[in-house]
């Protein structure tokens, strides 16, 4: 049996402090490969996991892989991110459960720590210095800190503002806080290898794994290479399924096919079958167009703030996007920001409705040579701000108007009217679609054909104003959880001010839903605004202004 090869490069040893760690994991340069069997900690190991980074034992070395990773939609135990492309990502080869377990306490996304348990749902208790977790209906002790607040200090701050035992136990304060810092600041060793060779990984994962709750290599290897090197698109509609995997949505072949046309820099506004000749290859064709249309996605979710498809005013943004990111996969964040105020402003002004073919074509010609000059093109195309009024009055979930109020709306996000735990909108926007968006009142109260509030009551119940979003609940309509008593909070997520909320309880349902409006408006129009930063200045980034030495 013939050696092993020699490494042309040593191993990077270094270490990763928890917060570098979960900073990284947040950027999507860590990648956990998707493992054919499920494989998870128990509530013990997790729990003794972290005491043991508390009481400042080790907890072993991680090993990573650096090499690229395409744009991508993962998940790390509770915790769901967007990530980028990225040509240095740091594919996990030992560590995985580790790097879940951390990831799923400390980053985990219920920032109540209320509703109902999973492994990675974890407490500290300040009184008896011990990690603790609750049971199925247990009402939670004041001083049992959610350890998803901890390592970020300005959320542990604001959580010990709330703490109603702080004055009594200013012990408990130092506690949180010293809790907090050593966590921050727990060192974890770590190999980078840089191998192109996969054997060679093969092998120092096989000698380094061989004991506890291993992982086979076969399993990793199979992930890994499978995470890198997937079966690749051969037609729109195996396209289509790949980019389902992102949690984005169908993306129509129609879009899929000017996509593929835009980075092939064809006419999009042409038939395909008189420009794609035999000198185009379409298998590369599809290739590429599934990675840029991945970072199209990332884009979409993280910038832009857009969760689904669905939500997404306009389509043609896709197109002049995925052919952006194609020749320029990764640009700066003040890119980034910029491609974002183009697609909001875009959407406002209705540009992107593309109803003019020039237009279209001088778009995606103004995609040029440098991101920052082809931004500059994109952004001096559209219209200035419009003066019109937001016309909340009719609800169409197919227009896009009605879309762009959508979002605004989900920006509160909106909270389970019975457990006030943070509704998953991408998942529920999927399975339910328009559905989602439920009418308050389904039928109008009984007013006296001469009362002058019927005509207004008419209107504002076919508007935004008289719809939630809130997945259907088995025994109760919208209005009789509304009748109940609600927590301002979750309120506050559905865009129902308190003082609305006040004269439903009095039986006022067209005060209700007059308040309500008059909020949506407020509130619609600076997120639009935010978004669209109509009157910020739309300079380069900072890096393009510099002058190189070659240039001077």
């Amino acid at each position: 049996m013939p050696s092993p090869s020699p490494l042309t490069r040593r191993p990077r040893a270094t270490a990763f402090s928890i917060e570098d760690l979960l900073d990284h994991v947040r950027q999507g340069s860590i990648r956990i490969p998707k493992f054919q069997r499920p494989l998870k900690w128990t509530a013990r190991d997790i729990n003794e996991l972290l005491d043991s980074v508390y009481r400042g034992y080790p907890i072993g070395t991680l090993l990573f892989w650096q090499r690229e990773a395409p744009a991508s939609h993962i998940e790390i135990g509770p915790v769901r991110l967007d990530a980028p492309q990225t040509a240095q990502a740091l594919w996990v080869v030992d560590g995985q459960q580790r790097i879940t377990a951390l990831t799923g306490v400390l980053l985990h996304p219920d920032f109540n720590g209320e509703g109902g348990n999973d492994n990675y749902r974890l407490y500290f208790d300040l009184e008896k210095e011990d990690f603790v977790r609750p049971t199925r209906r247990e009402q939670l002790p004041a001083h049992w800190l959610p350890m998803n607040v901890v390592v970020d200090s300005e959320l542990l701050l604001n959580w010990l503002d709330r703490y109603s035992g702080r004055a009594e136990h200013p012990e408990h304060t130092r506690t949180a806080i010293k809790l907090g810092k050593m966590l921050r600041e727990y060192q974890i060793p770590a190999y980078i290898v840089e191998a192109d060779a996969e054997e060679t990984l093969r092998i120092i994962f096989e000698r380094l794994n061989s004991t506890g709750k291993a992982l086979s290599k076969a399993d990793v290897f199979h992930s890994l290479h499978g995470g890198l090197s997937r079966e690749q698109p051969s037609d729109l509609r195996s396209l289509s399924r790949s980019l389902e995997e992102m949690e984005f949505g169908t993306i129509e072949e129609e879009w899929l096919l000017k996509a593929v046309l835009s980075i092939e820099g064809l006419d999009i506004t042409r038939d395909f079958r008189s420009q794609f000749k035999g000198d185009h290859d379409l298998k590369s064709a599809l290739r590429q167009t599934e990675r840029a249309l991945r970072d199209t996605i990332v884009f979409l979710k993280r910038d832009a703030g857009i969760p689904r498809i669905e939500l997404l005013p306009y389509k043609l943004p896709l197109v002049i996007l995925a052919r952006f990111f194609h020749l320029h996969p990764e640009p700066s964040a003040r890119s980034r920001e910029l491609l974002s105020r183009w697609l909001w402003r875009g959407a406002i002004t209705t540009f992107h409705r593309g109803e003019s073919i020039p237009t279209v074509r001088k778009s995606l010609a103004a995609i040029g040579r440098t991101e920052d000059e082809s931004i500059q093109a994109l952004l001096s195309e559209l219209p200035k701000a419009p003066a019109r009024e937001l016309n909340l009055l009719d609800y169409n979930f197919r227009t896009a108007e009605t879309k762009l109020q959508v979002n605004a709306l989900l920006a509160l996000h909106p909270r389970d009217l019975r457990s006030g735990e943070f509704l998953d909108v991408p998942s529920i926007v999927g399975t339910q679609g328009a559905t989602a968006l439920r009418p308050i009142i389904t039928s109008p109260p009984r007013l006296r054909p001469d009362d002058v509030g019927a005509p207004l009551l008419k209107r504002l119940m076919q508007g935004l104003a008289n719809r939630l979003f809130h997945p259907a609940m088995e025994k109760h309509s919208l209005l009789t959880a509304l009748e109940q008593p609600v927590h301002p909070e979750v309120l506050s997520s559905h865009g129902i001010p308190s003082e609305a909320f006040t004269v439903l309880q009095q039986g006022n349902k067209l005060g209700l839903l007059a308040l309500r409006q008059r909020f949506l408006e407020h509130h619609i129009k600076a997120f639009l605004d935010l978004k669209a930063r109509w009157l910020e200045s739309d300079r380069k980034s900072l890096q393009s202004l510099l002058i190189t030495d070659e240039e001077a």
